[in-house]
């Protein structure tokens, strides 16, 4: 039987395919997103998203406070002797069924929210945040006072006007604390089921038969960082800038 000889060149260039693919994560382009953002500019593309400059949830919004740095788009909070300086930002694009993840890292200063959610004001050609839309809703909220030494928790919810919304409560229990490092959060969305998760972990499944609001309507994607007395055990001392990170953000569509 002749024996077969191998070209060590070929061998070479098939073990570096092999490592090349092993390194690929979350972070790697994927041909099935319709919506990705690295923010690796100096500016954010606001014929993307809408920097938010209007009055929300008792305190002022302000592009000074939300923008793209060293790669990454910067959220701020700041308590200015009572007068709440806040940051929010949403997409101009509405979006339906598909899987949204993003690279965050909130704030570790206690008594901030930082969210990744989706809204739908039907409202998106205004310089207001809108009014008149479903306000169906899906939330992953970080309220920083819960996060601690190797251990945190997470807000999830879902809302629409007029229907009885759902909460986590009590929230969900993380073995890790989620201001220490950069993790991949985001939620699945589908005709029947909404699921959320981090770093491919799956955290919880909410049934629309079981509950009373469903995803039917387009929404737009927004995040915010701002403080209460209630609830989000607010606001941090004055001064102190409460900093929340977000590395890259991105969309893909449902197609089951």
């Amino acid at each position: 039987m002749k024996k077969r000889i191998y070209n060590p060149y070929f061998i070479s260039f098939f073990l570096l395919i092999i490592v090349v693919s092993c390194k690929k994560d979350n972070n790697s382009p994927n041909s099935k997103e319709s919506f990705r953002d690295d923010f690796n500019g100096t500016t954010i593309d606001e014929t993307v998203w809408q920097v938010a400059t209007w009055s929300e949830h008792g305190g002022q919004t302000g592009k000074e406070r939300c923008y793209a740095k060293d790669g990454f788009l910067s959220m701020l909070f700041i308590n200015n002797n009572g007068t709440y300086l806040t940051s929010a930002i949403q997409t101009r694009k509405e979006f339906l069924y598909g899987r949204w993840e993003a690279r965050l890292k909130p704030s570790s200063v206690p008594g901030v929210l930082n969210s990744f959610y989706t809204i739908d004001w039907d409202n998106i050609t205004t310089t207001n945040a809108g009014d008149d839309g479903t306000k169906q809703e899906i939330d992953i909220e970080f309220l920083t006072f819960a996060f601690g030494n190797g251990k945190g928790k997470v807000h999830f919810a879902v809302h629409a006007s007029g229907l009885e919304s759902f909460n986590t409560n009590p929230d969900v229990d993380l073995n890790f604390d989620p201001s220490a490092d950069f993790h991949i959060w985001g939620f699945e969305i589908t005709p029947d089921h909404i699921e959320w998760f981090v770093d491919d972990i799956q955290l919880l499944t909410y049934k629309y038969n079981e509950h009373d609001v469903a995803i039917t309507a387009p929404y737009q994607l927004k995040l915010n960082c701002w403080s209460s007395s209630s609830w989000i055990n607010g606001p941090p001392a004055s001064g102190i800038e409460c900093l929340y990170l977000i590395d890259w953000i991105r969309f893909i569509p449902y197609n089951k």
